[in-house]
């Protein structure tokens, strides 16, 4: 994006209103409006991405996330003190105050068009120990259980995201280069894990992921799901797998349509699988990542 671009909430809003269409997602500014307000400067000079997914409509939402420069602490007391971020005593909440007391971190926090706050990430600038991560308080069980596969696939940990909505946690793997997991290695990952077999196609796109992420919950032992996801220009998007990838990657709205960029992710689950597609909205070039490797851009 360049300096001369300037993201406005007017303008955001505007926008998020068109993200909701080509999803075919309610957009209530009632919802959205208080976080935007709260978080004005965030919003209008930070990194702001927006993603959907290929659920169906009725289980669809919009999400648009935006990254905080200061501390973690800063960004969770603004939220708290709003009344938009509510504890209620849940062990996520003593595994992401003991995180962020435990080193640097950026944050960033993650909205939803129909429900409000969903998920605070914790970025680190220096990546941290599978064994590190797992040993902090208020850890899920399950990713306990799963720190043979966290240490061999990837090896590091450089995001974790708590999401308030679905009570569940996501851990992200070190940024690697595309092409570090192989197709094999990504059928052999999906059928340890007892997961939905990836398609042939799907196979021959994965390699070019960047990490990938894991989801646990605090009332499963079982692993909830695997993400893989790309980055990737919009001539090389595989928009022909879904019609909301085909909407998001010709329609989507930028905050400097020069810069347009998106992430493509394929989520595994027991059962099923679906696409996501983010749009870096804003800004992308300044966005953090952990380590301080950006991921290539296919």
């Amino acid at each position: 994006m360049s300096s001369s671009t300037l993201v406005t909430l007017d303008g955001l809003r505007r926008d998020l209103g068109e993200f909701a269409r080509l999803a075919e997602v309610r957009y209530d500014p009632a919802v959205t409006d208080p976080v935007l307000e709260t978080l004005a400067d965030l919003w209008t000079n930070s990194a702001v991405a927006v993603r959907t997914t290929t659920h169906p409509v009725s289980e669809r939402d919009v999400n648009v996330r935006v990254m905080n420069p200061g501390a973690p602490t800063e960004l969770i007391t603004r939220l708290r003190a709003a009344e938009l971020l509510t504890y209620t005593g849940h062990p996520m909440e003593e595994l992401l105050a003991a995180v962020c007391a435990a080193g640097p971190a950026h944050a960033g926090v993650d909205v939803a068009l129909t429900g409000g706050i969903q998920k605070i990430w914790l970025i680190f600038p220096e990546l941290m120990d599978v064994q590190r991560m797992l040993a902090f308080p208020g850890m899920p069980e399950s990713a306990r259980a799963h720190a043979a596969h966290l240490s061999r696939y990837g090896g590091k940990i450089g995001i974790l995201a708590v999401d308030f909505a679905a009570r569940t946690m996501n851990l992200y793997s070190n940024v690697f280069e595309p092409g570090t997991l192989d197709a094999a290695e990504i059928a052999t990952i999906l059928a340890d894990l007892e997961f939905t077999a990836a398609t042939e196609e799907e196979l021959g796109l994965l390699g070019g992921a960047f990490n990938l992420y894991r989801t646990f919950s605090w009332t499963s032992p079982r692993m909830q799901r695997i993400c893989f996801p790309l980055r990737l220009q919009p001539a090389h998007f595989p928009a022909h797998l879904h019609p909301v990838l085909a909407r998001f990657v010709d329609g989507a709205p930028f905050a400097d349509p020069a810069t347009r960029g998106f992430v493509f992710y394929t989520a595994y689950g027991p059962t099923d699988r679906y696409y996501k597609i983010q749009a870096e909205y804003a800004t992308a070039q300044r966005a953090v990542f952990p380590g301080g490797t950006a991921p290539r851009v296919n």
